[in-house]
C-alpha cells in the first residue's frame, strides 16, 4: 500500500507540473520559401506591403525584359529550381521546337512575343527569290512548305508546272495538250497564265496573227476555236492545222445572207475562207491581207462590204 501511495502522489505531482508550464509559442522565425535562399534574398526587391502575390520585379535588369506573353507567364514556370539557376535565352530553351532545326534558330524572324502566329506573310514573302503574288499569297504555308515537323524554308524555287501537275493533266484531259509547247516540260506558263487564275488563258503573240485580247474574240476558251492544237506549237507561225473552226459560232447559214453577190462563196472549206478574207475577225476587215494565199489561190474571193 505504501509504495501504491507513493507513485499515485508522484503522478499527481507530475500534472500539477505540466499544467503550469506555459504553451510553447508560434515559430516566428523567418524560413525561406521555395526556391529561395535564406539570407540571401531581399523581399522588397520583388514583393509589397499590399500582398505577396503582386510581384515588381524589375526583369529589365536582367537583360532579357517581360514583354508580350512572356509578362503573363509565372516566375516558377521559367525558374523552376531557384532565383540563381542560369536560364537560357534563346527560344528553344523553353519552347519546343517544331520546325524540327529546318528553320534555323532566328525565331523572330517569323514569331514575336505577342502568339507564334507567324508575322511573315505575302509582304515578307517579297524578299525572298519567289514573291507571292495573285492567289499565291491566299495559300497557307504548309501546301508548300510541307507540314510542321517537315517544314524547310530554304527550298529551292521550283518551275510552275511542278506543282500544278494536277492543272496539266486537266487541260490535258480536256485536249490542250501542253507536251507541245515549246520548253515542255519547262514551260513558259505565265505567257498565257496568270497568278489569279488558269483560265481563260492568254496568248501574248495571238494578236499578231488575230486579236483574241479585245474585240468580240476576247475571252473565248482555245478550244471553242481551235479543235485540236497542232503539235509541236510554233508560236507566231500563223499556221494551224486544222484551220481555226470559225463555222462552230458562224455556220454557213448564218453567214450566207451576207456574203450575196461575192463572187466565189462557198461553204465548201469555209472556216479556211473566213480566216482568209477576215484576219483581224471583224466584218469590216473583209478581204484584209488574205492570209493563207487564198487570194492566190482563189482569184474569184474579193472584198466583202461590211
Amino acid at each position: 500500500m505504501t509504495h501504491i501511495a507513493t507513485a499515485a502522489v508522484l503522478f499527481l505531482a507530475a500534472g500539477a507540473a505540466q499544467a503550469q508550464a506555459p504553451a510553447a509559442g508560434p515559430d516566428l522565425s523567418v524560413k525561406a520559401p521555395a526556391g529561395h535562399v535564406a539570407g540571401d534574398t531581399r523581399c522588397s526587391a520583388c514583393h509589397t506591403p499590399e500582398g505577396w502575390g503582386d510581384v515588381k520585379f524589375i526583369h529589365e535588369r536582367t537583360g532579357f525584359p517581360l514583354t508580350g506573353k512572356h509578362a503573363q507567364v509565372a516566375c516558377k514556370k521559367c525558374h523552376v529550381v531557384d532565383f540563381k539557376e542560369p536560364i537560357g535565352r534563346a527560344c528553344s530553351a523553353c519552347h519546343r521546337d517544331v520546325h524540327g532545326g529546318y528553320s534555323g534558330v532566328q525565331c523572330a524572324s517569323c514569331h514575336d512575343v505577342e502568339g507564334w502566329k507567324s508575322r511573315f506573310d505575302a509582304d515578307a514573302h517579297r524578299r525572298t527569290n519567289f514573291p507571292l503574288q495573285g492567289r499565291h499569297a491566299l495559300l497557307p504555308c504548309e501546301q508548300c512548305h510541307g507540314n510542321r515537323r517537315d517544314r524547310s524554308f530554304a527550298r529551292p524555287t521550283v518551275a510552275c508546272w511542278e506543282c500544278h501537275q494536277a492543272d496539266l493533266q486537266t487541260a490535258s484531259a480536256k485536249g490542250v495538250d501542253h507536251s507541245g509547247f515549246p520548253g515542255y516540260p519547262q514551260l513558259a506558263c505565265l505567257g498565257c497564265h496568270g497568278f489569279w487564275r488558269w483560265a481563260p488563258g492568254t496568248f501574248s503573240g495571238h494578236g499578231t496573227c488575230f486579236p483574241i485580247d479585245s474585240g468580240p474574240h476576247s475571252g473565248r476558251p482555245c478550244l471553242q476555236c481551235h479543235v485540236t492544237l497542232p503539235v509541236p506549237l510554233a508560236i507566231g507561225s500563223c499556221s494551224s492545222t486544222p484551220y481555226p473552226a470559225c463555222t462552230r459560232c458562224h455556220p454557213c447559214a448564218s453567214v450566207q445572207p451576207n456574203h450575196t453577190g461575192v463572187q466565189g462563196f462557198s461553204c465548201v472549206n469555209l472556216d479556211q475562207r473566213c480566216y482568209g478574207c477576215h484576219p483581224r475577225g471583224t466584218v469590216g476587215d473583209g478581204g484584209g491581207n488574205l492570209r493563207g494565199n487564198l487570194r492566190g489561190s482563189n482569184p474569184a474571193i474579193r472584198k466583202v462590204k461590211p
